[in-house]
């Protein structure tokens, strides 16, 4: 069964079948905001933490798949029928309704036809910002005036820790609050209460916000009460507000806040409407008020996504190859690299598999990762290099996790040594020089870089004065019989335990 195709052309991924065994996605945005989207619009909204940023709400391993997500609502105010821009969740019967999803560069674009109604919703944030675009454009193909109503839905958290969020109900069901804002924004607030007057940083100790708005089109409606929108003993496939084709004007305290804003259109034959949702990270006071007012207009929409393209296909363009094999060129000059700079990016710190546990960049994936892209991003390289780098430790082991966001060189603790992999660190002997052999960057290897720290004794060691103690370690392992190891490892990708004769003498290093 075939259900999409590539265009390397464009730099895209066609899905043309909506319903995929599995849920297809993709990564927007940075390391700083971050966003996972399916091809049927679910998926979920972090800052900096997919464990410990994360604003926006998806059930993972669920039923159906992917979801809640990032929706679209349409509704036909004329005769009642509604749909979504996505085929999922309201998941119309596919010989209705027709789908095309195109997943590129940090963008997804989700185009869907269904009773003579086109629309065509385009996701990404753009570059350096802590906002996304939901760009809509509804088209009426048909041969008759449309009069449509057209819902946003997203299912903020109730705290952005997913353990909090998930499992501690008895405080996080407590603390939201959802209004709407005298600039017309969505303005959802935790722990508002200890919001401070001025409201201009995009996080605080302990109050966190996020923002909606609705620009193109009047906004006649919203909610910001899951409750209220979905109906009790409903779904995200039959929503009370747009089977009743009004929202009610919700303010969540406390339970679960949602992001809808309303739009009713009117469409002549063949007319299209633009509209842009955009939602970001700060008071919407404040942060989200200026943010709606620089970039709520499709000239800007459209500048920023053109700057995305450019800076994410300026590094596939490190590597052009032409073989006889098709998808073999498929893998070399867009997907293989694309997957390698997101994998390097995230480091399985997010995705639909990791929900949560993992809070940074894991060390040994971390340094593999690197070697996937130091010809398409060599200074960024560089720079994680350093990083890792100053997870190791004195006597060879690493830090299982660094958190690049408040990981503090030379001042943090060594781990218990219950806790050490053997092989992290070997992957420096992979890594380094593959980054010097692409670069010319000799003086790398003299760069003095701080190890964690017991208590307030610095280690300060040249990358030359790491190998010796990595290869302590390794022969720490080495024991007088049978198979002995320190640490574990993961995937047997690499492991310094080594197996002994029973009537041989080994050093123990």
């Amino acid at each position: 069964m075939q259900y999409g195709h590539f265009d390397d052309q464009q730099r895209e991924y066609v899905i043309t079948r909506p319903d995929t065994p599995q849920s297809w996605s993709n990564y927007l945005g940075s390391t700083e905001y971050g966003a996972i989207i399916t091809n049927n619009a679910g998926g979920y909204g972090f800052y900096r933490s997919g464990a410990r940023g994360r604003f926006l709400r998806l059930r993972f391993n669920a039923v159906p798949l992917d979801q809640p997500g990032c929706y679209i609502y349409l509704r036909d105010h004329d005769n009642g029928d509604y749909w979504s821009a996505s085929w999922q969740p309201v998941g119309k019967p596919l010989a209705h309704y027709r789908s095309e999803c195109r997943h590129g560069t940090a963008y997804t674009i989700i185009t869907s036809e269904y009773d003579g109604i086109e629309s065509q919703v385009t996701y990404f944030v753009p570059l350096g910002q802590a906002f996304e675009y939901w760009r809509v454009r509804v088209t009426n193909n048909s041969g008759e005036q449309r009069c449509l109503g057209l819902f946003t839905y997203c299912e903020f958290t109730n705290q952005w820790d997913t353990q909090q969020d998930q499992v501690n109900l008895q405080y996080s069901l407590f603390i939201v609050r959802g209004d709407m804002s005298e600039d017309g924004l969505l303005r959802i607030a935790i722990q508002d209460n200890l919001t401070p007057d001025s409201g201009e940083d995009l996080i605080h100790d302990n109050a966190r916000h996020t923002w909606m708005g609705l620009a193109g089109a009047p906004v006649s409606g919203f909610d910001t009460s899951r409750e209220a929108f979905l109906g009790a003993y409903r779904g995200y496939h039959n929503p009370l507000a747009v089977e009743m084709g009004r929202c009610s004007g919700s303010r969540a305290f406390g339970d679960n806040a949602c992001g809808s804003l309303q739009s009713d259109l009117t469409l002549q034959p063949g007319e299209s409407r633009e509209l842009l949702v955009l939602m970001g990270i700060g008071d919407a006071r404040t942060v989200g008020k200026r943010t709606f007012v620089e970039y709520a207009s499709p000239a800007r929409a459209e500048r920023e996504l053109q700057a995305l393209k450019r800076h994410w296909h300026g590094q596939l363009g490190s590597l052009v190859v032409e073989t006889p094999d098709e998808e073999f060129n498929h893998t070399l000059n867009v997907w293989g690299l694309y997957n390698c700079l997101i994998t390097f990016a995230w480091s399985r710190a997010a995705s639909l598999v990791y929900n949560g546990e993992r809070d940074g960049l894991g060390f040994r994936d971390t340094v593999q990762d690197i070697l996937g892209v130091v010809a398409a991003a060599p200074d960024e390289a560089r720079e994680r290099l350093a990083l890792m780098l100053t997870g190791q430790c004195s006597h060879g082991g690493a830090m299982p996790v660094v958190r690049p966001f408040e990981h503090q060189p030379g001042s943090e603790p060594l781990p218990p040594e219950e806790e050490l992999r053997s092989d992290d660190c070997l992957w420096f002997f992979n890594t380094v020089p593959a980054y010097v052999n692409e670069t010319g960057d000799l003086a790398f290897y003299r760069r003095v870089l701080p190890m964690p720290t017991r208590a307030r004794t610095a280690w300060w060691v040249t990358c030359g004065g790491r190998w010796s103690s990595t290869w302590r370690a390794v022969g720490r392992t080495v024991c007088r019989a049978g198979w002995r190891r320190t640490g574990t490892t993961a995937c047997g990708l690499a492991t310094t335990a080594r197996a002994c004769s029973s009537r041989s003498n080994c050093a123990t290093g």
